[in-house]
């Protein structure tokens, strides 16, 4: 649901105290950060304790603290997404994670807390987990079912949902908050596209003549109505119908997760009008991010980025009659770019020419804890191999994931092996803006604090002007050196990734690249290969040196042949 509808004091707090108060076991509540659960929800927890019996069994002293309270004779703990020990500390019978939209989704390589979050609830067998959240980015689209006439979330390919707790839902249940409308009686799902208010009106007359539209009778329902909806309101899940009576009938997919959505529109809070005018203001603004803002806090819906974003399927268009590990002509030199995971490493390997035109040469995942040697050992003979006689010139390994401290942590696994390789594979980094597109620094530093002269050296990557960079040769003109391609069995999913991210142009002028699906790893891959690219300045790569014809009776010398091969 949307923000400010009561989630955390309807839902988790009294589940809290409930459970404390009915049948006391212990109770983990996992909040985004740990300065909201210190300053917001624990002084919350305890002005809800003092108002009922469960103050008097709340132990007082050493025994308790901001973040462990001991109530009823059992432990209470309060923790946050940042902290990988706090998530793991204790088991408990119930484990609630509020705004999980708002969570790092990979706490300390350790997993996502909702993971994390769920093995703490194993060791009780009427364990649950209870997680709610603001929505916040993916793609969904409404389907409207024929027997029951009611329009519902259609289930989003995972990839194109980047919302965990969206994710959650489309996996439970899915019930959606259902409302009568008052002319014609017929029930219907509240949400955005609904709303309406006078074409080209003013935010602030949108606040005054904004009205649902009912779409099954296309009556305008105000304000003033939804009082009386809410309370005639039901939970709808798809396969069901709502008959006059209020009765719900039909079945629905089995599953052992209970998932409920409701619109920000049924808040006893905020308007019809102030809804309207907040997305008005935004639009107005042109900023998306205080669009997205208001669609996820105000509706409790996916916000869908509208950028300049390529169609997946342009991409695949791309493809040409040659394979994997096959050198077309004009290829002069590889690179290699890397993305690291937690569970694998995925590369793509890019052959260079003139004009900077590129030739995909191959592209996979290695998959194996990326803490342990195993996958850097495959990766090492995937870089060590000659394709077509040819080796790699130049691989930069992204280390943005969990790269550690390259003096504190020697045993690092990234910086541990572009030492071993060092020359010809480096570590990157990369940042939304900086003064040039690429640079480079040394980081092994001696006891002294003194940079190491010929120590390890990192190259910082302008990621925007590379992604920029490289999607516009996803168009480049087919009669002009300097193309895109890739081999006919470049696979659909590595095509999906070139087009995950979609940039967007905020009104200071500034740039904001979103991400369209979960997946984006062969995108960064090839965001390095362009950069490696750069760096090796394939710009300056030339033709071959054409040989003259022989004219009659002159006599022609042979200039020695340039050995570019060589030279890059």
């Amino acid at each position: 649901m949307g923000s400010q509808m009561g989630k955390t004091d309807g839902c988790q707090l009294n589940v809290i105290g409930h459970r404390l108060d009915d049948d006391p076991a212990p109770v983990l509540y996992i909040g985004p950060t740990r300065s909201i659960v210190e300053k917001s929800i624990e002084p919350r927890i305890v002005a809800m304790f003092k108002s009922c019996s469960l103050w008097e069994r709340t132990a007082r002293g050493k025994g308790s603290t901001k973040t462990h309270k001991r109530v009823a004779g059992v432990t209470l703990r309060l923790a946050w997404a940042g902290s990988a020990s706090e998530l793991a500390a204790d088991p408990a019978a119930i484990v609630l994670l509020d705004e999980l939209d708002r969570m790092d989704m990979d706490v300390k390589g350790e997993g996502s807390p909702f993971e994390m979050a769920e093995a703490r609830a194993f060791t009780y067998p009427d364990g649950r987990i209870i997680v709610t959240s603001t929505p916040k980015l993916g793609t969904v689209e409404e389907v409207t079912d024929e027997e029951t006439g009611l329009a519902h979330w259609k289930v989003a390919d995972p990839e194109d949902v980047q919302s965990p707790i969206w994710q959650l839902w489309q996996e439970g249940t899915r019930y959606e908050w259902a409302w009568p409308c008052p002319e014609c009686g017929e029930y219907f799902i509240p949400r955005f596209s609904l709303l309406k208010w006078p074409e080209d009106c003013t935010p602030q007359q949108a606040l005054k003549k904004a009205a649902l539209a009912c779409p099954h009778c296309g009556s305008l329902i105000e304000d003033g109505r939804k009082a009386e909806m809410n309370a005639r309101g039901m939970y709808v899940a798809p396969g069901q119908k709502v008959l006059p009576d209020g009765t719900v009938e039909g079945e629905i997919e089995a599953s052992d997760t209970l998932s409920f959505w409701v619109s920000g529109l049924a808040s006893p809070w905020r308007t019809f009008g102030q809804r309207a005018r907040s997305y008005l203001d935004a639009e107005r603004s042109g900023d998306p991010e205080r669009i997205k803002s208001v669609v996820n806090t105000g509706f409790g819906e996916l916000y869908n980025a509208k950028g300049e974003a390529k169609a997946w399927e342009s991409v695949a268009d791309l493809r040409e009659q040659y394979r994997f590990d096959e050198m077309p002509d004009g290829v002069r030199l590889l690179t290699c770019g890397v993305d690291v995971q937690k569970d694998r490493l995925i590369y793509s390997i890019r052959g260079w020419g003139i004009n900077y035109e590129s030739w995909l040469i191959r592209h996979g995942e290695l998959w194996g804890e990326t803490e342990h040697d195993f996958v850097w050992t495959e990766l090492d003979k995937v870089l060590s191999t000659p394709i077509d006689k040819r080796f790699i010139r130049l691989t930069l390994v992204d280390s943005g994931y969990r790269p550690g401290d390259p003096w504190r942590r020697p045993d690092n696994q990234i910086y541990t092996f572009c030492r071993r390789r060092a020359g010809n594979v480096v570590p990157s980094k990369g940042h939304d803006k900086q003064d040039r597109p690429y640079r480079s620094s040394r980081i092994d530093i001696t006891v002294d604090g003194k940079l190491v002269k010929a120590g390890l050296q990192i190259w910082h990557i302008d990621t925007d002007y590379f992604k920029t960079w490289l999607h516009a040769r996803y168009e480049w003109p087919p009669d002009q050196p300097g193309g895109f391609h890739l081999p006919v069995d470049a696979t659909d999913d590595y095509c999906m990734q070139l087009t995950a991210e979609a940039k967007v142009a905020k009104p200071s002028g500034q740039t904001l690249w979103v991400r369209l699906r979960r997946a984006n790893h062969y995108f960064d891959c090839e965001v390095l290969n362009v950069s490696a690219a750069h760096i090796l300045q394939v710009h300056l790569l030339r033709p071959p040196e054409q040989k003259e014809e022989p004219k009659d009776d002159v006599k022609v010398s042979k200039a020695p042949r340039r050995n570019w091969t060589k030279k890059w």
